[in-house]
């Protein structure tokens, strides 16, 4: 009975020293560091987009594709009408940010539609594995013009909107957006206060 013990407790430290060492010196599994962050875009409708991206594309969202005005002072239309009676807004300042808000997702959801095209017909020449390289250029192409109009759209949205708002609405808006800083950083260096 005791060499039986001797033996089971001789085996079970054979087999956890070799767990030990084959994890320690050996590749048992994927490391977090090895998993590629596109692993979970395997389900998305187009492999190349996240389905979020997908989703913003065809509602004309603008994605952070306008975060330059954004974070240069320039407020967006969305954004604006969210936060409208923070900003005590008139009420034909709100009528003209609609308007400029329902241009812009009127012709951002046209050319999101376009591109989520597209970058299916990407997607699927890929995946069909019969891509070549006129075609793969030419969808780039294409995707390239699309996205710079997607982008110009969201853009000329925010420069329309500056304009219509005062410029406390504005320091008002981008401190309720957390960017308490830019009224002091967009002065010419000669005006601005020194700390």
């Amino acid at each position: 009975m005791f060499k039986k013990i001797l033996f089971f407790l001789g085996f079970f430290s054979l087999v956890a020293s070799l767990v030990v060492l084959s994890s320690r010196f050996g590749y048992t599994q994927p490391q977090p560091s090895n998993l590629s962050p596109y692993a979970t875009q395997l389900d998305s409708p187009i492999r190349g987009l996240t389905t979020l991206e997908v989703n913003d594309l065809l509602n004309g969202r603008g994605a952070g594709y306008a975060r330059m005005a954004e974070l240069n002072g320039y407020p967006g239309p969305r954004h604006i009408l969210d936060l409208n009676r923070e900003l005590k807004l008139s009420s034909n300042q709100i009528l003209q940010i609609e308007t400029v808000f329902k241009q812009m997702q009127t012709d951002a959801k046209g050319v999101g539609q376009q591109i989520v095209n597209h970058e299916k017909q990407l997607s699927t020449a890929f995946a069909s594995d019969k891509i070549n390289e006129t075609e793969m250029q030419t969808n780039i192409e294409e995707l390239g013009k699309l996205y710079s109009q997607f982008r110009a759209i969201h853009l000329m949205a925010h420069l329309q909107i500056k304009p219509l708002l005062k410029p406390e609405q504005i320091d008002d808006y981008n401190k309720l957006r957390g960017y308490s800083s830019i009224s002091e950083q967009s002065k010419p260096i000669h005006q601005q206060r020194h700390h």
